[in-house]
């Protein structure tokens, strides 16, 4: 199964790249749905760090518990256009009956926008529980989307 998006947003690429690697922002596109928190002392990091996974845990609305997972991020290129992948998994709860991969490219549309594509593909034990899924997920993709484009406006750097 999978959701995805395909949106222009209003914001340079390099500020979305940027923003894209921010875990405040994975916060602030999935609330209330999905409320992310750190499982290390430490808290959630200012930035991804490719390759250096790090430990989440969600509740639905903030209050079911689904489980833990961790982030792990890989950044390559297609055809010149730079790729995040996460590469982390589900590890207990809900989260530990699925299988994902996570990308996201931001394309440079010439105008000082960017168009971002968002693309979760995911498989569930058992395979009827994915497709129970999938509509409670397109939302929150429709929301992803929507959050993203209320934020990216502020992604700008300065001077851009």
């Amino acid at each position: 199964m999978h959701v995805g998006l395909r949106i222009v947003l209003d914001a340079p690429v390099d500020a979305v790249r940027d923003a894209l690697l921010s875990p405040s922002v994975m916060v602030a596109v999935t609330k209330p749905f999905l409320v992310y928190r750190s499982r290390s002392p430490e808290g959630l990091p200012e930035r991804w760090t490719p390759g250096v996974p790090h430990p989440i845990t969600a509740d639905a609305f903030g209050v079911v518990p689904s489980g833990d997972t961790h982030v792990d991020i890989d950044l390559y290129e297609v055809d010149g256009v730079p790729v995040q992948r996460d590469n982390g998994g589900g590890t207990s709860g809900l989260f530990g009956r699925m299988t994902m991969r996570h990308r996201m490219a931001a394309v440079d549309l010439g105008d000082g926008r960017t168009l971002l594509l968002d693309r979760l593909t995911y498989r569930m034990r058992p395979a009827v529980l994915g497709a129970a899924l999938w509509p409670g997920m397109w939302v929150i993709w429709q929301w992803r989307a929507l959050r993203m484009r209320q934020l990216a406006p502020s992604w700008r750097r300065p001077g851009s």
